[in-house]
């Protein structure tokens, strides 16, 4: 594939080439319409002088103040925007001025506004920057919630959910419109710098063979136009495929006994708990007290209200009267129905998100290591979620929630998409998980446990 793309863009380049050769033919006027010989010296000749080289650096960081400024001024504009309905109101009328002035009237404004070197980056960053606001805007509204309400349940800081979830999650977008706007951008700088005419600029010698009919150096001024605007967007391309993850330190081998554990006696009470869903009653009154002993078994059908009580006892819904209490200091855990692992991160880098930057690097690499070999999936370390099948997927959603060693834990239909041997091998690991770290166990399942352990999952019946 990537041969026939190279072949195809050779013949893209020798049509071009041949149709413009023939046309010189045809035309016969060289000083109107030369041939790429005439145009292949004129380049060479540009490169000769001293005045080129100060051209075409005064052009670039134009370029880049403007192209900057616009992307530092709409990003800002753009994040406000989008977790901020008052203020993508306040906005919206501002970008559409942007975006609806032709250009020709600020440049006209402009000229009688700065002086020569400022007017091509104030028609920059007026030309880019409705496009750069309005695509960040787009982007992070667009950020997955579910994603997003993982991080918050797991203690990552609104902070640190833009930087880890937000951020990376609108990516590709924000790459692909600052790659739109900075073609846009050059081009205004260079019309700015035709005319303005500051001193040093591409747009300058542009105007300059334009006004002594030099059309042959008027066309290789152009050709180095492209070449700047090309490498711009070659230089994008690299910084977007960078690496920026840090790695983890290697894992030492561990045993459950070497994990620190938080044996504490815990509870949770549910206190005439009502919850109505569509007109439905799911609780009615409901009153429970869970304890750090057992492991709560919440069996039922679908739609009986185990993923909504999973979710009240989390925080996650607050649609309901009556009071669920624990102390504030609990950290909880939740292993999601629908799984919900980062695209970005491998399977690693997910079991491993739940860890607090404070946390020793070292302990994180040892218990994510633990978990993986626990659960079968050390050869999957370093794959991507979509390289997983569900069941493997559902394994890696798991070992995040108890990486996490949580007070509470939080299991909403955990075995789903595995295999009866991996049913089976799976809910033994998790009771002697639990075992081990004593948290309050809610376990919301359909299916018949099937576990030596069995005498130890509470069957409540919700409603």
């Amino acid at each position: 594939m990537r041969r026939k793309k190279i072949i195809a863009t050779l013949l893209s380049i020798v049509f071009i080439a041949s149709a413009w050769e023939f046309a010189a033919w045809k035309i016969n006027y060289p000083a109107i319409f030369p041939s790429l010989g005439i145009l292949i010296r004129e380049f060479l000749l540009l490169f000769t002088s001293q005045s080129f080289y100060l051209a075409i650096s005064t052009t670039i960081l134009r370029g880049l103040a403007g192209i900057s400024a616009a992307f530092v001024l709409a990003s800002a504009t753009g994040t406000l925007a989008a977790f901020s309905p008052f203020l993508r109101a306040f906005f919206n009328p501002i970008v559409v001025i942007f975006r609806s002035v032709p250009v020709i009237s600020f440049v006209l404004l402009a000229l009688l506004w700065f002086s020569p070197p400022q007017l091509p980056v104030f028609i920059a960053i007026v030309t880019i920057f409705p496009i750069l606001h309005q695509n960040v805007l787009t982007a992070l509204s667009h950020t997955d919630k579910k994603l997003v309400e993982m991080a918050a349940l797991f203690g990552k800081s609104s902070f640190k959910r833009f930087f880890t979830i937000y951020l990376p999650s609108s990516k590709n977008m924000i790459y692909d419109a600052l790659k739109t706007a900075s073609g846009f951008g050059w081009r205004a700088i260079i019309i700015g710098e035709a005319l303005a005419q500051p001193i040093h600029g591409i747009g300058t010698g542009m105007k300059e063979a334009q006004a002594f009919i030099q059309v042959p150096k008027l066309m290789a001024w152009t050709v180095v136009a492209i070449g700047v605007s090309y490498l711009f967007e070659l230089l994008l391309n690299i910084i977007r495929k960078i690496n920026w993850k840090r790695k983890l330190p290697q894992p030492q081998s561990v045993s459950i006994e070497d994990l620190p554990a938080n044996t504490h006696d815990k509870k949770i009470e549910i206190r005439n708990l009502t919850k109505v869903f569509d007109e439905k009653t799911l609780f009615h009154c409901y009153n429970k007290i869970f304890i750090s002993n057992p492991v709560y078994c919440i069996k039922g059908e679908s739609g009986r209200g185990k993923t909504t009580l999973l979710r009240m006892i989390a925080g996650l819904d607050k649609e309901y009267s009556g009071e669920i209490s624990y102390p504030e200091s609990y950290r909880l855990s939740y292993s999601f129905q629908d799984i919900r692992l980062i695209p970005w991160l491998t399977v690693q880098e997910n079991i491993c998100y739940i860890f607090d930057r404070k946390s020793a690097k070292q302990d994180a690499s040892n218990i994510s290591e633990y978990l993986l070999n626990a659960l079968s999936l050390s050869e999957h370390a370093n794959k991507y979620p979509h390289q997983l099948s569900g069941g493997q997927q559902q394994r890696v959603n798991l070992a995040r929630a108890l990486a996490a060693q949580a007070d509470v834990l939080l299991l909403d239909e955990p075995l789903t998409g595995l295999d009866d041997e991996l049913k089976k091998q799976t809910t033994d690991f998790i009771l002697m998980w639990v075992d081990a770290f004593h948290p309050i166990t809610i376990w919301a399942t359909h299916e018949n446990i099937q576990s030596k352990h069995l005498q130890i999952i509470n069957e409540e019946r919700v409603l």
